[in-house]
Formats: structure tokens, C-alpha cells, sequence
């Protein structure tokens, strides 16, 4: 779930449950432009249930990354761990498979490995990229995911492994750009992150407040992002908010059609093709810098 958390990344697995074109690789195994890592089972598991996690993702804030691509990327739909030692990643490779229908022309989804290890164990979370939105985003912010080696046809699971291997304000930058929060609200962060880092108080009250985009499941602490504790709305807090409240409304009225798979990728796509280019508009306002307002996500305010 992307919400505010000042814990370490690697305490994720253990506190809570988380809310993560055609030169891309598209398949059942999700394709990567590197080998993905060996997957030794050690003892069977229970499939996963496809459908249900297809629900639950657009039932939170994945909704605005399936429809229109209003957020590039997101999270909150598996999240797990396993023993380095000992690694049982049969349930990851069941989730992977159920992952499947969300692996076509408009979107890519598989499950990111952490890089980080808490207590002999990894966090992995399952993730969900709209593809021609993670691409614009990629172009709109060249200039820094190029010093990366990034660009628009990057693999996702490339790029956000790259991501959580950069340093703290790079990685910071990284993931905000991705989750699809505004560029004066990603900046702040950053800015926060740094000032925190050398003793300044920060936090909820202190520097900051949160504004809150409504999910179907939830009205606050799933599409989050914070601003500075002075913030004035600006166009692109407005934009995003009227563009992501057509899209869960359209998603209320054709939730009961969603009865499978299949009926669920449908109305998704029927969706999808109603708000691209309105969540394409409100993209550019987000992505235009004009005051100081800031943000944070599970993934920003980890480590």
C-alpha cells in the first residue's frame, strides 16, 4: 500500500501489508533484459488466487495506474518476504503467474525484489506499470534518468531495480516520479529528506500534511502524498484530483460487470481507452513545477 511509513524498507514485510510500447517484453514469466534470479521451491504453497488479486489491486490505488495511466506505477497489490539462506519462492512464483493478464500492450506487471536484507530475509512487492504513461514519464524527466542510463524503452523491472539501488535522493526522486505524484511535491521530499538527514524535525504537524487521493477500498492512505505544512493547492493538485475522481466513479459504476478475469480486463481496457487522454492532460500539469509542495509514498519514506 503507498502510504507514509519513517520505518526502514525492510521492516515493510513485517509491520504491514503493501499497497507496485511494443519493444517491451510481454509473456507469462515476466521478460526482463537480464536473467531473472533462480527460483529454488522447497516445499509446495497454494496458488494464488488471479482474480481476486486483479480485484484488490483495482479496488486501491492501482486503479489510476490501470485506467488512463494517471500514475505510472503502482504498488498494493502482494507483498511478501523470503530467507536469503534458505530461499521458498514458490509463493512469489505463483503470484508472478497470476500476474499474467496484467501483461500485455498496456500494462506490465511482475514482482520487484528488494535489495535490501533485514534479518536474513527480502521484501518483495508486485507492481502494475501503465506503459505508455511509464514511457512519457521516462521522456518528461529525461534529464535525470538519463544520467542512468534510462530511457522510454528501458524495461520497467529494469528501471525500478535501478531505483531502489540509487542513492537515498536519487532513489527518492525515482520512486515519486514513478508512483505519479507532482513534481513541486516530489522536490519537496527530497529537499525534506535531506534537511531531516542533517538534524532538521520533520514529519506530520512538523514540515508537512498529506493529501489524500479516494480509492474505491479506502478515502485516505493509498494514493498519499505530502506537502509542505503551508501548501496552497495548485492546478496540478486539482487536475489530478478531478482526473482521478472520474476515474474511480466510471470504476464504481462498472464494478459489478467485473464478475472473472476476463469480464475484469475488459471493462479495464474499455476503461482505460475512456481516460487515457484526460489522465495524459492532468500528467502534464502534474509534471510542470510550479510551487514548493512535497511528497512522500511507502517506498519514499523507508530507509
Amino acid at each position: 500500500m503507498e502510504v507514509v511509513w519513517s520505518n526502514r524498507l525492510a521492516r515493510l514485510a513485517f509491520i504491514v501489508v503493501l499497497s507496485v510500447a511494443g519493444v517491451l517484453g510481454i509473456g507469462g514469466c515476466a521478460a526482463t533484459s537480464r536473467p531473472a534470479p533462480s527460483e529454488r521451491v522447497s516445499q509446495p504453497a497454494e496458488p494464488i488466487d488471479a482474480f481476486g488479486l486483479l480485484r484488490a489491486a483495482a479496488d486501491h490505488e492501482a486503479l489510476y495506474t490501470l485506467v488512463g495511466g494517471l500514475k505510472p506505477m503502482s504498488t498494493g497489490i502482494w507483498s511478501g518476504s523470503f530467507e536469503v539462506e534458505n530461499p521458498n519462492l514458490t509463493e512469489l512464483s505463483h503470484v508472478r503467474a497470476a500476474l499474467t493478464p496484467l501483461r500485455n500492450e498496456i500494462w506490465y506487471a511482475d514482482v520487484q525484489v528488494f535489495d535490501n536484507i533485514h534479518e536474513g530475509k527480502r521484501v518483495v512487492h508486485a507492481f502494475v506499470m501503465h506503459r505508455a504513461a511509464f514511457a512519457r514519464m521516462i521522456d518528461r524527466f529525461e534529464p535525470f534518468w538519463s544520467t542512468w542510463g534510462i530511457t522510454a524503452c528501458t524495461h520497467p523491472s529494469e528501471v525500478i531495480a535501478v531505483v531502489d539501488r540509487m542513492p537515498k535522493a536519487d532513489r527518492w526522486r525515482g520512486y515519486g516520479y514513478l508512483f505519479g505524484y507532482p513534481a513541486d511535491a516530489v522536490d519537496f521530499f527530497v529537499e525534506a529528506g535531506l534537511a531531516a538527514e542533517d538534524g532538521r524535525e520533520v514529519g506530520p504537524g512538523k514540515d508537512r500534511m498529506f493529501i489524500h487521493i479516494p480509492t474505491y477500498a479506502a478515502n485516505t492512505g493509498r494514493f498519499t502524498y505530502a506537502v509542505s505544512i503551508d501548501h496552497v493547492p495548485t492546478s496540478a493538485d486539482k487536475e489530478l484530483a478531478e482526473a482521478a475522481e472520474q476515474i474511480l466513479a466510471a470504476y464504481i459504476d462498472r464494478r459489478g460487470k467485473m464478475r472473472n478475469i476476463r469480464t475484469k480486463i475488459s471493462e479495464l481496457r474499455r476503461l482505460n481507452r475512456r481516460f487515457e487522454c484526460a489522465a495524459k492532460r492532468a500528467a502534464g500539469a502534474r509534471d510542470t513545477r510550479r510551487t514548493k509542495a512535497g511528497s512522500t509514498d511507502a517506498v519514499l519514506d523507508t530507509r
